[in-house]
């Protein structure tokens, strides 16, 4: 008896010791998911989500639940593909788990983030009946809203016609800003299938439309003192009041601008705090910001929001580099020095050039676009001089020390009065008829007068032209000055050249014009001479920056665009 009891105690201790390390383990899996629950809450969701990774594991008694915080931790973590794949693993290994219908709400959610919104769509479509049917119409319409492309919007509507809510969302969206005349019959069907309030989607001020919303991001420079801002900041104001001017006769041809300005700096935080706000996710269009550094921000957030960018101001191509929400207002460099080439080809014989350019780092780059695209068109470059017009005597020499014959034409790429001084000596006095190609700026060198430059063949960049012989220009000056009490400068000017383009494109296209932009070709400014953002090569391809660059020409001291658009 004594030995058949040590020998059950003995058993029982070694049960004993067996089942400690299991419910053991089972107090560490409860602790890790309670700690992983608790650091959910707390937002720190990288530890929460290494916490319960352990816990996914379909042996685990806490697998599903575990997996399920596990994929929300992963979305919150902006981690979506992290999330899809742990909520794939639930549906697969525990597909008879009672909390399915929330699992399911959350992947749709997922499905949203990875924009594939088909799918989103569909999955919501299972909740219909269950306890969170409403928080999935909820959840749809935040996301629907974010769609920016009316045609990809539409095949939604194609697929899921008996939605009431995907219907809402894209007649909101049509008197909001797409609706056009064509798609009136649609708008009633829509109304009529799914009982929409007919006042509020067909009466003739909604089919008007609320306008389109145009956020300003420009360094206004509002919290420095009255006469240091104005110092600084006059061209951000003569932008503004040329877009005002703009804004209004716009609103006479029946296109409501609505305008709001945000005053945003060099500084990078003050864009993004900007660009943070809900309301400007919204926007229809944003002009801004001008810098460099906050440009590229603005960028990220265009490709983000699928939101164009317009830059008022830069030539930089880099800041519309591979982004196809971003454009550049003005030309770029790039594109100055390849239209120059163009044309000289085109109207220069022989197909020869002798260049000669500053040493300054903008100038060589020109010189070598220049040179690069003459030659792919098929001409040659005699000669490729690089000068120092701060050497006065060397660059006299190097202007002597040309070799004209033979040559089409002579480009200067500098902007200094020593460059201009010799290079029209030198044509005065042996090469009067050889055309010369240089910058625009030499018409403000007091050295060279315009009489000098007229004789010559000599022919002008410029891309910033302004006919002042314009009948509109009078008609914008005057109301200008009545309103401002100041003539109009340059950035007055591209102010409303700027807002009265890209307003009658949101009207006529919506706010993803970006493929009709490049199918419009070159057009006349209303100021300007020409805008383009037609790739001429493939008129599918939109350009980012402004492809039109005139070239001009005095003739009888009145300066001429020798390359019109027609």
């Amino acid at each position: 008896m004594i030995q058949s009891f040590r020998n059950k105690v003995a058993g029982l201790l070694l049960l004993s010791a067996l089942a400690m390390p299991a419910q053991a383990q089972v107090q560490d899996a409860s602790t890790s998911y309670n700690n992983g629950k608790i650091l959910l809450q707390q937002q720190r969701y990288d530890l929460a989500m290494a916490e319960l990774l352990p816990l996914t594991d379909t042996r685990s008694l806490y697998a599903p639940e575990a997996s399920y915080f596990y994929a929300l931790a992963a979305l919150k973590n902006n981690k979506p593909d992290e999330a899809y794949q742990m909520l794939q693993q639930l549906q697969n290994e525990h597909p008879n788990w009672s909390g399915m219908a929330d699992a399911d709400y959350l992947l749709a959610n997922v499905l949203f983030e990875q924009e594939a919104y088909e799918r989103a769509l569909s999955k919501l479509q299972e909740l219909k009946g269950s306890a969170l049917e409403n928080d999935a119409q909820g959840l749809k319409r935040f996301y629907l809203n974010r769609i920016h492309d009316k045609a990809a919007f539409e095949r939604l509507l194609q697929r899921f016609d008996d939605d009431k809510t995907v219907a809402q969302v894209y007649a909101d969206k049509l008197i909001q800003g797409w609706y056009r005349p064509q798609d009136r019959q649609k708008l009633e069907r829509l109304v009529t299938k799914h009982n929409l309030d007919r006042s509020r989607y067909l009466s003739a001020s909604a089919l008007r439309g609320q306008g389109y919303n145009v956020a300003l991001l420009l360094p206004f420079q509002l919290n420095q003192g009255l006469q240091q801002t104005a110092r600084k900041s006059q061209f951000v104001t003569d932008l503004y009041a040329g877009m005002k001017l703009a804004q209004d006769s716009l609103q006479k041809q029946g296109i409501d601008i609505n305008l709001f300005t945000y005053d945003t700096s060099a500084d990078t935080m003050s864009v993004k705090r900007v660009l943070d706000l809900p309301e400007v996710k919204q926007m229809n269009l944003l002009i801004g910001p001008i810098y460099k550094s906050t440009a590229k921000i603005a960028a990220r957030f265009a490709a983000q929001n699928n939101i164009n960018v317009i830059n008022p101001l830069s030539q930089d191509l880099e800041m519309a580099q591979d982004n196809g929400n971003v454009f550049l207002f003005e030309s770029s460099i790039a594109t100055q020095a390849r239209q120059a080439a163009t044309f000289a080809y085109q109207n220069f014989s022989p197909k020869t050039a002798v260049v000669v350019y500053e040493a300054s780092k903008e100038d060589t780059h020109f010189a070598n676009l220049y040179r690069e695209h003459f030659e792919k068109l098929g001409g040659k470059v005699k000669t490729f001089n690089k000068i120092n017009s701060s050497q006065a005597a060397a660059t006299a020499a190097a202007f002597r020390g040309l070799n004209l014959q033979d040559a089409g034409h002579m480009a200067v790429f500098s902007d200094k009065m020593t460059a201009a001084v010799n290079a029209t000596s030198l044509l005065q006095g042996t090469a009067r008829t050889l055309p010369l190609l240089t910058y625009d700026k030499w018409l403000d060198i007091n050295q060279v007068s315009l009489r000098q430059l007229d004789d010559l063949e000599a022919y002008f960049i410029s891309p910033k032209y302004l006919n002042k012989a314009n009948p509109l220009n009078d008609w914008f000056r005057k109301q200008y000055i009545s309103r401002y009490n100041l003539p109009p400068s340059i950035y007055a000017y591209a102010g409303f050249e700027m807002l009265y383009h890209f307003g009658t494109m949101l009207k006529n296209y919506g706010p993803q014009f970006n493929q009709q932009l490049a199918q419009s070709g070159t057009k006349l400014g209303v100021f300007f001479p020409g805008l383009s953002y037609t790739d001429l090569n493939n008129r599918n391809e939109v350009r980012p920056d402004n492809q039109y660059v005139p070239i001009t020409k005095l003739e009888n001291l009145q300066l001429m665009v020798v390359n019109p658009v027609l």
